[in-house]
């Protein structure tokens, strides 16, 4: 197909993201994804954010390089189309996900314009298939010696001094020692699956299996049959393969985002921990099985039991033994300490060279409140290296500009993922509710009935958005609605989805 400019003259981010185009992408089988010309997050719908563990992150406002890597490329290849301002079609490759998988695509990219200037990109990808880095790496290069285990992260991989970071890693380091099932639970970017995978390596299973796999990644109807296994003629096409519990016998089961697995097979999976036996859908045999289970939560675990999305029963099975990892804000004498270390492993400082940051930066790196933690930092020491030039320092200009524009606006604080239950209705104060429940009325007061009740309905839709992870279809179950009526009810309050 030859390009020409104006065959996108006027296709611009505001006509693909009409409150009706959206509301075609948000329930689309394949991913959605729309940049500005700047490359910043405008849009993502809810099975991208979802496939790519970004359903409790708040994508909006963020430079797609902050939320992708690119495998085996120079560039990720929406920055190539906003760069050559040509649609890249039917791309096929491997980006690294959140979860250090390697998602594999298939890609359409088409750059926007308005009245012919550049702005921005819409993506439509469809997944074919994920698998763990160090797997790949393991098959694309020499053949691995036979019973040789993967090289996984340990103890050592973990870097820091802060206190904060102390205590958690010296029951890491208890729980590895014991049989027993372990529940870790942070914000976004802090660590939480090397901390799983150095608990496997520093335990008795550490020559058996370590299997991981992302709840929230794989459809509900599918996750069944690849956690438990299927049997031939258990549906169309099915065949004999068995689940990830089988192939993790005798080693360590790693279950990322465990609050997103459906309330139905929580159950079936905690029969499983019970019973330690498993059934391939379509049979009737039960198979034996010895695995030990770490899972993981964005958010903590009586917060997750009390919103109704992880079962009492399961947390007490699975959280024999808990552990909080922190967000890096609360553990800033480690900031400087893990600038160094990314600066010195960069792929882009191949030499380790001594690359400095000037006493500007430092502070910098200190004030901000780091709302992606770890990943964050090390998103942005890759992009300061990337515009290093001949320079040896890291100085203001080298950092990524969202990163620069963040730190002068101030970073919103983010409330800590404790342990603690959430408040009882009737304990939040006013302000938090954000809606007048007339317990301050005075007679000579004017407050319209209906201005309280829209501004309650829109405080209750956004907090079973923020649980489902914007998904308007399961929100629309949980409030027992149509999702139609639940768009319309959107749409009359001015919500948009979050």
């Amino acid at each position: 197909m030859y390009f020409t400019k104006n065959r996108f003259f006027d296709i611009n981010r505001k006509s693909v993201l009409t409150p009706a185009m959206t509301a075609i992408w948000d329930d689309m089988g394949l991913g959605v994804a729309v940049v500005d010309a700047d490359g910043m997050c405008e849009y993502m719908n809810p099975i991208q954010r979802r496939v790519d563990g970004f359903s409790r992150i708040n994508v909006q406002g963020r430079h797609i390089t902050e939320l992708y890597v690119p495998h085996e490329l120079e560039c990720i290849p929406t920055i190539e189309c906003l760069r050559k301002g040509e649609p890249i079609l039917k791309k096929s490759y491997f980006y690294k996900t959140t979860n250090n998988y390697l998602a594999g695509t298939v890609t359409d990219f088409f750059p926007l314009y308005d009245n012919g200037r550049k702005d921005g990109v819409i993506a439509f990808t469809i997944w074919t298939g994920s698998a763990p880095l160090v797997e790949r790496k393991r098959r694309t290069g020499a053949p691995a010696p036979l019973r040789q285990p993967a090289a996984h992260y340990t103890f050592d991989s973990i870097a820091g001094d802060d206190v904060a970071l102390l205590d958690v890693l010296a029951e890491a380091r208890a729980a590895a020692q014991s049989p027993s099932h372990v529940m870790i639970w942070g914000e976004s970017g802090t660590g939480k699956e090397v901390f799983a995978q150095a608990i496997h390596s520093a335990s008795e299973r550490r020559n058996n299996p370590l299997i991981a796999e992302n709840c929230a990644a794989i459809p509900e109807n599918l996750l069944e049959a690849i956690l438990f296994g299927t049997e031939k003629g258990a549906y169309t096409d099915a065949t004999d393969k068995p689940g990830l519990f089988e192939e993790a016998n005798g080693g360590t089961l790693i279950l990322d985002e465990l609050n997103s697995m459906p309330l139905g097979l929580q159950a079936k999976l905690l029969r499983v921990l019970q019973e330690k036996r498993v059934r391939r859908l379509g049979s009737r045999t039960e198979i034996p099985v010895d695995v030990r289970v770490i899972s993981i939560l964005n958010e903590a675990p009586l917060n997750a039991v009390g919103h109704g999305i992880l079962r009492s029963d399961l947390f007490y099975r699975l959280a024999v033994v808990g552990l909080a990892v922190p967000p890096l804000r609360e553990r800033t004498k480690d900031i400087p300490v893990l600038a160094r270390l990314f600066i010195e492993r960069s792929d882009q400082n191949p030499q380790a060279a001594a690359i400095g940051v000037t006493p500007e930066v430092r502070q910098m790196f200190l004030d901000y409140d780091w709302p992606g933690n770890v990943r964050e930092l090390l998103h942005v020491i890759e992009g300061s290296l990337a515009l290093l030039g001949g320079r040896t320092v890291i100085d203001r200009d080298c950092l990524p500009r969202h990163f620069r524009e963040a730190c002068a606006v101030g970073a919103p604080k983010r409330e800590p993922v404790s342990a603690a239950a959430p408040q009882e209705a009737g304990d939040t104060p006013r302000s938090a509710r954000g809606f007048f429940d007339y317990r301050e009325v005075r007679r000579n007061s004017v407050v319209p009935l209906k201005s309280c009740l829209q501004e309650y309905e829109t405080e209750c839709i956004r907090n079973v958005l923020r649980v489902t992870g914007g998904n308007v279809a399961k929100a629309a179950r949980i409030m027992q609605i149509t999702g139609a009526g639940l768009r319309y009810k959107m749409k009359q309050l001015g919500i948009e989805d979050e």
